[in-house]
């Protein structure tokens, strides 16, 4: 799904597809507490197609899952690098993603979420 902003539609419309690829199954959704995750658009959309929602604490990267893999991204594509245009910037995004499908053990090993207990 491509669009130029997040927004409550948006994640209504991501419920909505989620739901029609899966009629007969429960669907338990794990989000953060994005602005576009929030709201009466998004609980109606909820409620309407029978999606459980759970929501991560505010600021916890710890536990979403995404969090390494973005964070990897980062480390490769954008930490001591200026890119020439947008152009470049997306063929090196595109061989990255196309690396990792020859790399699994490295992608388990580096999106593992590190928990540590206080």
């Amino acid at each position: 799904m491509r669009t130029a902003w997040f927004n409550q539609g948006q994640s209504a419309k991501f419920i909505e597809r989620i739901r029609r690829r899966f009629p007969g199954y429960r669907i338990d959704l794990v989000w953060d507490n994005a602005p576009w995750h929030k709201g009466k658009t998004v609980e109606n959309a909820l409620q309407r197609h029978k999606v459980h929602e759970h929501r991560l604490p505010p600021y916890s990267p710890e536990l979403n899952a995404c969090e390494p893999l973005i964070r990897w991204h980062k480390e490769v594509l954008s930490y001591n690098w200026c890119w020439n245009d947008l152009k470049d910037l997306g063929k090196a995004f595109k061989g990255f993603i196309i690396s990792l499908a020859h790399r699994p053990e490295e992608v388990l090993r580096r999106c593992k979420p590190v928990m540590s207990i206080s």
